[in-house]
Protein backbone atom coordinates (compact mmCIF):
# COMPACT_ATOMS: atom_id res chain seq x y z
CA UNK A 1 0.00 0.00 0.00
CA UNK A 2 1.01 3.55 -0.83
CA UNK A 3 1.66 6.15 1.91
CA UNK A 4 -0.57 9.15 1.98
CA UNK A 5 1.96 11.17 3.56
CA UNK A 6 5.62 10.36 1.49
CA UNK A 7 3.95 8.29 -1.27
CA UNK A 8 6.41 5.09 -0.16
CA UNK A 9 5.40 1.71 -1.21
CA UNK A 10 5.04 -0.16 1.92
CA UNK A 11 3.74 -3.76 3.43
CA UNK A 12 3.14 -2.61 6.67
CA UNK A 13 1.21 -0.94 9.23
CA UNK A 14 3.61 1.57 9.94
CA UNK A 15 5.49 3.56 6.92
CA UNK A 16 9.58 2.44 6.18
CA UNK A 17 10.17 5.83 5.25
CA UNK A 18 8.02 8.59 7.19
CA UNK A 19 6.89 6.52 9.64
CA UNK A 20 2.97 7.26 9.35
CA UNK A 21 0.42 4.97 10.86
CA UNK A 22 -0.81 2.99 7.96
CA UNK A 23 -2.78 0.93 10.12
CA UNK A 24 -6.31 2.52 8.94
CA UNK A 25 -5.75 2.42 5.75
CA UNK A 26 -4.84 -1.11 5.89
CA UNK A 27 -7.88 -1.82 7.76
CA UNK A 28 -10.23 -0.20 5.05
CA UNK A 29 -8.26 -2.42 2.32
CA UNK A 30 -9.04 -5.87 4.01
CA UNK A 31 -13.13 -4.52 4.60
CA UNK A 32 -12.27 -4.39 0.74
CA UNK A 33 -10.81 -7.55 0.20
CA UNK A 34 -13.32 -9.54 2.34
CA UNK A 35 -16.22 -7.32 0.36
CA UNK A 36 -14.48 -9.21 -3.21
CA UNK A 37 -14.47 -12.49 -1.56
CA UNK A 38 -18.16 -12.27 -0.82
CA UNK A 39 -19.01 -11.33 -3.92
CA UNK A 40 -17.07 -14.28 -5.70
CA UNK A 41 -19.04 -17.03 -2.95
CA UNK A 42 -21.95 -14.78 -3.94
CA UNK A 43 -21.51 -15.94 -7.19
CA UNK A 44 -20.53 -19.33 -7.19
CA UNK A 45 -23.75 -20.16 -5.47
CA UNK A 46 -25.22 -18.16 -8.47
CA UNK A 47 -26.98 -15.02 -6.36
CA UNK A 48 -26.20 -12.41 -8.35
CA UNK A 49 -28.03 -9.43 -6.25
CA UNK A 50 -25.96 -10.87 -3.24
CA UNK A 51 -22.86 -10.41 -6.18
CA UNK A 52 -23.67 -6.86 -7.50
CA UNK A 53 -23.92 -5.51 -3.38
CA UNK A 54 -20.90 -7.06 -2.56
CA UNK A 55 -18.94 -5.53 -5.42
CA UNK A 56 -20.23 -2.09 -4.88
CA UNK A 57 -19.64 -2.18 -1.62
CA UNK A 58 -16.47 -2.93 -2.69
CA UNK A 59 -16.18 -0.52 -5.30
CA UNK A 60 -17.24 2.18 -3.36
CA UNK A 61 -14.17 1.82 -0.85
CA UNK A 62 -12.17 1.80 -4.25
CA UNK A 63 -12.36 1.08 -7.54
CA UNK A 64 -10.38 -0.80 -9.94
CA UNK A 65 -10.48 -3.68 -12.59
CA UNK A 66 -11.31 -6.47 -9.94
CA UNK A 67 -14.37 -4.42 -8.62
CA UNK A 68 -15.69 -3.91 -11.91
CA UNK A 69 -14.99 -6.91 -13.10
CA UNK A 70 -17.09 -8.13 -10.19
CA UNK A 71 -19.31 -5.79 -10.77
CA UNK A 72 -20.12 -7.36 -14.39
CA UNK A 73 -20.27 -10.68 -13.14
CA UNK A 74 -23.53 -9.45 -10.36
CA UNK A 75 -24.97 -7.80 -13.87
CA UNK A 76 -24.51 -10.98 -15.87
CA UNK A 77 -26.39 -13.17 -12.95
CA UNK A 78 -29.36 -10.79 -12.94
CA UNK A 79 -29.07 -10.80 -16.61
CA UNK A 80 -28.64 -7.55 -16.83
CA UNK A 81 -26.37 -7.30 -19.95
CA UNK A 82 -25.92 -3.86 -20.64
CA UNK A 83 -24.76 -2.90 -17.63
CA UNK A 84 -22.86 -6.27 -17.41
CA UNK A 85 -21.00 -4.81 -20.84
CA UNK A 86 -20.14 -1.17 -19.53
CA UNK A 87 -18.58 -3.07 -16.39
CA UNK A 88 -16.22 -4.94 -18.56
CA UNK A 89 -15.30 -2.53 -20.68
CA UNK A 90 -14.40 -0.27 -17.56
CA UNK A 91 -12.34 -3.14 -16.03
CA UNK A 92 -10.32 -3.40 -19.65
CA UNK A 93 -9.75 0.44 -19.50
CA UNK A 94 -8.64 0.36 -15.46
CA UNK A 95 -5.89 -2.34 -16.59
CA UNK A 96 -4.37 0.16 -18.73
Amino acid sequence: MRCPVCRAENDDVTCRRCKADLSLMAAVEESRVQELTMAAHAAAAGHGMTTLQHAEAAHRIRHDAESWRWLAVGALLVRDFALARACYQRARNSMV
